[in-house]
């Protein structure tokens, strides 16, 4: 008899290891709850979603989830991606209609657009576990959720308001200023040198485009084109550029012809332009590569954050949880 007992317990220990308890798991993750004993914020973000044209009204912690899984890669170290979650938060909040904040210009019944060039990508977990392979969705997305609630409430500040929290992939050796990039100078948007991007993937590329496609790219006459940089910062990223009688800004020099940074040579050979380019992005602000690469060497997110940003700092807002 005890040993049938002992049959009969062990049969149902199995039974519920290898059936109910994967069953249950998988259940969870389909109805994306977040892990267990965590709990989300409850602001209200309103979303557009700007794939399906349709107004999300999301919780405050699963509209950060899905930034930190849709803007930075989930293998990135935790204390890069707790770095993402405070930027993202301050990002956010700052545009909070509801908390006085301008919301998204183009749609206006919208706080942020899920548009990376406008606002903050977004994705959802379901997007988030397609594009992970499958046995590391689950961990990943629990990497994601302790970034964004153990730093539940932590923003970033300047002489106490709320910054301009932008950040970009990866800036090759220096971020730069704000008005070198776009056009207002920003106190805490300055450039500082940053030796912790070197190992990402879109460190340098190289593109080429026929002399026809660059003028026209640049809307400019092929027997007028000529490209010569006027101005340039420190680092060598493109201020002015004189692309035959014409003056652009670096970002809209890189922006038309498609290229990752504004930080870029060229060549022409045989009516070809070889344009290689360092960095990508406009790199202002916090270098997503670099924070990794900081993360990496043992600086925390604050340390990563007050890096990035000049005279800033992290602190906590109170709201109802």
């Amino acid at each position: 008899m005890r040993v049938l007992k002992k049959i009969v317990f062990t049969l149902t220990a199995m039974l519920l290891l290898l059936i109910v308890l994967p069953a249950l798991t998988v259940w969870s993750c389909r109805r994306g709850l977040p892990p267990a004993g965590e709990k989300t914020e409850r602001i209200t973000t309103k979303v557009w979603n700007h794939r399906t044209q349709e107004l999300m009204a999301l919780p405050l912690g699963e509209y950060l989830a899905g930034v930190v899984a849709a803007e930075m890669p989930a293998q990135f170290h935790q204390e890069a991606l707790r770095a993402q979650a405070i930027v993202a938060r301050t990002y956010a909040l700052a545009r909070l209609r509801s908390g006085g904040g301008p919301g998204c210009d183009r749609h206006p019944d919208a706080d942020v657009c899920t548009d990376s060039t406008h606002c903050q990508a977004w994705i959802s977990q379901e997007q988030a576990y397609s594009q992970w392979p499958f046995f590391r969705q689950r961990v990943y997305w629990n990497k994601i959720w302790r970034a964004v609630t153990e730093t539940g409430g932590q923003v970033i500040t300047h002489q106490g308001r709320l910054i301009d929290a932008v950040f970009h992939s990866t800036c090759g050796g220096s971020t730069e200023n704000s008005e070198d990039v776009w056009t207002n100078a920003v106190p805490y948007l300055r450039a500082v040198a940053c030796p912790y991007c070197s190992h990402s993937p879109r460190l340098t590329e190289t593109v080429r485009l026929k002399r026809e496609d660059v003028a026209a790219r640049l809307e400019v006459e092929p027997a007028v084109l000529r490209l010569q940089v006027l101005r340039s910062t420190p680092s060598g990223r493109i201020i002015d550029v004189d692309v035959g009688g014409k003056v652009m800004r670096g970002l809209e020099f890189r922006t038309s012809l498609g290229l990752r940074s504004s930080k870029v040579s060229w060549l022409e050979e045989n009516g070809t332009f070889s344009f290689t380019t360092m960095g990508y992005g406009h790199a202002v602000g916090m270098c997503q590569y670099g924070a990794d690469g900081m993360a990496r060497l043992g600086h925390s997110a604050e340390e990563i954050i007050e890096h990035y940003f000049t005279g800033v700092s992290v602190q906590r807002v109170r709201w109802e949880e």
